[in-house]
């Protein structure tokens, strides 16, 4: 026999003797006894009644879990308890006719308020904490409390009970006694089918007898008692006791078969669980455990009591407290240790592929750069050509001249460098920034005018300052320049430029004094100037261009002022 069958043969033991030794204190006694002994066994029933319906509150506010559920079964005891008290009372004490009347009409509180209680009781079993009731269900209330006025106040119009007078325990029932058993009776039929109905467990369908026999026998009781059948006055005559215990057997039942969650039942549940559960008390000591559970050394269940525990690789112990100890369960983690194994490969692998998309895009950035580099150089060098292919010639013709012409020619040499280095530069920022600081043309006109000063001309400047320049015009001008330049290099005396953005335009002006004819720089370009006598035969003459912001060659605009 299992732990939990022996404790519930030994706690039906227990009950079982006091309501025997209950039952003698009130058979054996005769008439011949004694009269105070008499009195001392009925003493001593009650209080083995009243302690064995207290301990049973006790064990109900221990065994259930829903607050309400507890409360109205609480409830019910102390309904129970305060009837015992009453007829102990009434039958230990010798009062007066009318004070034993009215504690005979109180039984019918208990009477009333139980089969109510009862009805809200199966009401809330299958309900959340927070559920409250219905308002036709808090209205059952209502008839109790009058019925229940009526009886307190049978002497005035004695429509429950016909007294006889003097009075001497001997009554007639009366029409509204039918209606204070009729109202009995409907209650306690819609409590049982509401709880009939709210069990569709098959399994709890066939245990539903269990808390039905002690409602049966009880009407039977009911039945024979108030047909003053002998042999249940002579054996069976405590009505109180008797309703009680049948009512206290039928929730009982209704707790023993699952009609009425409580606390117990864990051997069951482990049993058929699948789960590895074991209970606990706060020392480490195991109260039962699931089949699937594997026993646990007494110091890992104590530290699982102030967090999870690793039992192996692939098992976890974790725990949350109850009453009187802790619910502890192991946790099969070989899934997810398999899935962390797959993420680690994962990202190994990732890590790896990253490493050579990162190879790879670090030679590609490299190439590209190069390739980059290699365009910009081809750029350059097809547009700086014939800067170089001059300078070439200047240096080469540099070696045979004599000194007097060489400082000249170095100065020549000096402007192509400068252009070289400012043009490539402009270059440089066109292809890599849409505008620039007006300051780089600036630097680059400098450069150059410094070369040109070198070489013995004389040179002034303007340029608009603090502004951003498309850098394209600003390549485009820098370039148009050098080829006035040098389309006067070594014929040139003087020269005046100006670099001014207006209207959303790069205007380039110029004014040179030269020998040399400056319409074969750009023949295309060159128009004369309307109504203005032509160049004189020196060819001095003053150079205006207008740089568009997008630069196309064929708008630039040379003019020729005499």
């Amino acid at each position: 026999m299992k732990q939990r069958q022996r404790e519930q043969v030994q706690r039906g033991c227990a009950v079982g003797t006091v309501v025997l030794l209950a039952w003698l204190c009130r058979v054996l006694p005769l008439e011949g006894m004694p009269s105070g002994l008499r009195e001392a066994c009925g003493i001593l029933r009650s209080l083995l009644y009243l302690s064995l319906f207290a301990g049973w509150g006790i064990s109900l506010y221990n065994r259930t879990v829903h607050p309400q559920v507890r409360r109205r079964l609480l409830n019910v005891d102390l309904l129970m308890l305060f009837w015992i008290l009453v007829r102990t009372l009434r039958f230990q004490l010798n009062t007066p006719p009318e004070i034993d009347r009215m504690l005979g009409y109180l039984y019918y509180a208990p009477m009333l308020g139980i089969p109510v209680l009862c009805v809200q009781l199966v009401l809330t079993v299958d309900r959340s904490e927070r559920y409250r009731l219905s308002a036709w269900a808090r209205m059952l209330w209502l008839p109790s409390a009058v019925l229940l006025e009526l009886v307190l106040t049978n002497d005035l119009h004695q429509q429950v009970f016909r007294l006889q007078q003097p009075w001497n325990e001997n009554y007639q029932y009366g029409w509204l006694f039918g209606l204070v058993v009729g109202w009995i009776v409907i209650c306690i039929l819609l409590a049982f089918g509401i709880i009939a109905h709210k069990s569709r467990n098959p399994r709890i369908l066939r245990r539903l007898p269990l808390p039905a026999i002690p409602l049966v026998l009880l009407g039977i009781y009911a039945v024979l008692y108030g047909f003053h059948f002998p042999l249940i006055r002579q054996f069976l005559g405590d009505m109180t006791i008797v309703h009680c215990l049948m009512t206290a057997a039928s929730l009982e039942g209704g707790l023993r078969c699952g009609l009425i969650q409580s606390n117990t039942g864990y051997e069951e549940l482990l049993r058929v669980t699948s789960l590895a559960v074991q209970l606990v008390d706060r020392q480490g000591n195991v109260y039962c455990c699931s089949e699937n559970g594997r026993m646990v050394d007494r110091r890992e269940l104590q530290a699982a009591m102030h967090g999870t525990v690793r039992l192996d690789e692939h098992t976890l112990l974790r725990s949350a407290p109850v009453q009187g100890g802790y619910v502890m369960w192991q946790t099969d983690i070989t899934e997810l240790v398999e899935n962390m194994e797959r993420l680690k490969e994962n990202r190994t692998e990732l890590a790896e592929r990253n490493y050579l998309e990162q190879q790879n895009y670090e030679a590609e950035r490299k190439t590209n750069a190069l390739r980059e580099k290699n365009r910009l150089y081809d750029l350059l060098q097809r547009r700086l050509a014939p800067q170089i292919i001059r300078m070439d010639q200047l240096l080469t013709r540099y070696r045979a001249a004599p000194e007097a012409d060489r400082r000249q020619l170095l100065g020549q040499v000096a402007v192509l460098g400068a252009y070289l280095k400012r043009g490539a530069n402009l270059m440089f920022l066109a292809q890599k920034h849409r505008y620039v600081p007006s300051a780089e043309l600036r630097y680059a006109l400098e450069e150059s005018i410094s070369s040109l000063e070198l070489a013995g001309v004389e040179c002034a400047m303007e340029v608009t300052q603090g502004v951003r320049l498309p850098a394209e015009a600003a390549a485009a001008c820098y370039s148009r320049f050098e080829s006035v330049v040098e389309g006067a290099l070594g014929q040139l005396d003087a020269l005046f430029v100006r670099a001014i953005w207006k209207d959303h335009r790069l205007n380039l002006y110029l004014s040179v004094e030269t020998g040399a004819d400056l319409k074969a720089v750009c023949p295309a370009a060159v128009q004369e100037a309307p109504g203005k006598r032509p160049a004189d035969p020196l060819g001095h003459a003053s150079h205006s261009f207008v740089i568009p912001q997008k630069v196309t060659f064929q708008n630039l605009l040379l003019i020729a002022i005499p």
